[in-house]
């Protein structure tokens, strides 16, 4: 139960149908205009022992991310289809189900959950669905994780300047507006690491990330 009590709050901090093989259609030539949908992969591992916990953990918060996302809004589900996490820019409110009730819970997104200590750009990349990752680590006082993105999946970060919530407007800034393809967050708990494993551009109107929209 402590995973999972830190888990769903971590969800609520990070921004969370997968094939058999990777699929990828991103074609476009505007490289900061990325509208469409990425699908993550979970991996748990306990922080202390190492012990992969996975299977314990999936059948409470799910094995996978469905993330959508366009110019300004962006929203979540598990391989359910359940609501994970939901950003509207025009209301500048983040979303999430809290995990004992189902209820869904409203935070003003302008509101910084965790202090930031540092943000640093390290040596090397990594290859993930064919795109060459660049890495960035952001280290809070309670957890520190490693995004690898690549700049051909990206957006405007100007757009979520105001979404300090879970620091993503520092990480937006840092990245240049690149999302990431995987991340690892480590804290003393536990180890969780997400790994895209499709990505699909797609058109996403503003209102398929109204709330009332998404709950009817």
């Amino acid at each position: 139960m402590k995973y999972i009590t830190l888990i769903i709050v971590t969800l609520a901090t990070l921004f969370s149908c997968s094939s058999s093989e990777p699929a990828i259609n991103t074609d476009s030539t505007n490289k900061k205009d990325f509208s469409g949908k990425i699908v993550y992969q979970y991996d748990f591992r306990d922080t202390k022992s190492g012990n992969n916990i996975t299977d314990q953990l999936s059948g409470v918060i799910g094995s996978e991310q469905h993330y959508f996302i366009n110019s300004n809004n962006y929203k979540a589900f598990d391989e359910d289809g359940n609501l994970v996490q939901l950003y509207n820019a025009e209301s500048n409110k983040y979303y999430f189900p809290n995990p004992n009730t189902g209820k869904i819970m409203e935070i003003d997104a302008s509101f910084m959950m965790s202090e930031i200590i540092s943000v640093t750009k390290l040596e090397g990349t990594e290859t993930i669905l064919g795109k060459t990752c660049k890495i960035l680590v952001v280290a809070t006082k309670t957890d520190e994780t490693t995004y690898f993105y690549s700049d051909e999946i990206a957006v405007d970060p100007s757009n979520f300047s105001q979404h300090k919530f879970g620091g993503w407007n520092e990480y937006m800034k840092a990245s240049n507006g690149a999302l990431p393809l995987k991340y690892i967050l480590k804290n003393e708990q536990y180890t969780w690491t997400s790994t895209a494993v499709e990505i699909t551009r797609m058109e996403i109107a503003e209102e398929e990330f109204v709330l009332e929209t998404i709950l009817n």
